[in-house]
């Protein structure tokens, strides 16, 4: 686990990233990208225009940032432009979840598990970049990568999310699920904003929830597969999502695998029983997070765990506040630490 502060151009903030987690960013191709490490650079540029030029129209910045993450780190630019927008867009095998409080005494929170096969490591750290002439960032990220996942940015919004399990047809041509977030904390200053981001954009076909809350405690579940896309609401000041969409306009995409559809809505479950046994704030939001017990584990140990699944990490986000407080592996036993904006 690492903590990097960057700032400036999206290329200086990518070589002072690439810099800090040079030593890091290896375990991380391993895992992302070495079925790809016969290519040669013809076969690289047929994908890049294949598949990426879509980024590229609609993030240029990101590639820049991903260059100067090469010339940081020495790593060769395609592992990283790679690693960064074309690795991860076909898997939708996440076992994330995350609630939220719209408000209480901590004011508006995001609580979020990461959960991944344990066989992929555990590779994230934060990164606190301060673009030139943009908002700041707080978010987590993996070494060698544009990403930046759950965060919060200076205007108050944050953003979580988890994989949806959908299956539409494939848009011919999208964004890593994982370059999303990473445009929405940099560009959007409010829910509604985020909203009407998310739907100029298109994911891959297996799609992801995301959620939203900014410090007004306006909040939203946006689950969004391909072009389409579709909003929950909180009911009763809170929210949550796990790994299934819940609402009717994407209830025909839903997949059929029954054990994945049954572990997702047993945590979906739980968290709608812990988060309502309790006062919402900072205190429940870590109770949840923290529960290991079955059915629903959201403290997932791949050992006992119906998927394989373990947790990476966990984040607290509290955006009015420009505060997120992480625990780097299981929160049923292992500390918080506090970070801000």
């Amino acid at each position: 686990m690492f903590h990097v502060e960057a700032s400036g151009t999206p290329y200086e903030i990518g070589r002072q990233i690439g810099e800090a987690t040079k030593l890091a960013i290896g375990a991380t191709l391993d895992m992302l990208v070495t079925r790809f490490r016969h290519w040669d650079d013809a076969q690289f540029e047929r994908t890049r225009e294949q598949h990426m030029a879509y980024t590229e129209r609609r993030a240029p910045e990101l590639i820049e940032e991903a260059q100067g993450i090469a010339d940081g780190s020495g790593v060769d630019f395609r592992w990283i432009y790679l690693a960064s927008f074309y690795a991860s867009m076909q898997r939708g095998l996440d076992g994330c979840s995350n609630l939220i409080f719209t408000q209480s005494a901590d004011g508006p929170i995001l609580a979020r598990t990461c959960d991944l096969p344990a066989h992929e490591g555990k590779h994230a750290g934060l990164a606190l970049v301060r673009p030139e002439g943009g908002m700041a960032v707080l978010a987590s990220t993996w070494p060698g990568t544009t990403w930046r996942g759950t965060g919060i940015n200076e205007a108050g919004l944050a953003v979580g999310g988890s994989s949806c399990s959908a299956d539409v047809e494939q848009p011919p041509e999208c964004m890593n699920p994982h370059a999303i977030p990473t445009l929405v904390l940099a560009r959007a200053e409010s829910v509604s904003e985020a909203i009407a981001l998310l739907d100029s954009l298109a994911s891959p076909r297996w799609g992801a929830n995301y959620a939203l809350v900014d410090a007004s405690g306006d909040a939203a579940i946006v689950e969004k597969a391909g072009l389409h896309q579709a909003v929950r609401r909180p009911e009763g000041g809170r929210l949550w999502c796990t790994n299934h969409s819940l609402t009717a306009e994407m209830a025909p995409f839903a997949i059929n695998v029954p054990e994945k559809m049954a572990e997702s809505q047993d945590r979906f479950d739980a968290i709608g029983r812990l988060s309502g046994s309790g006062e919402p704030g900072l205190d429940t939001a870590r109770e949840v997070l923290s529960y290991a017990g079955r059915p629903g584990a959201i403290c997932r140990y791949a050992d006992d765990d119906a998927l394989g699944n373990q947790t990476e990490w966990a984040f607290i986000a509290r955006p009015a506040a420009g505060v997120l407080e992480a625990c780097f592996s299981h929160p049923d036993r292992d500390p918080w630490h506090r970070f801000a904006l």
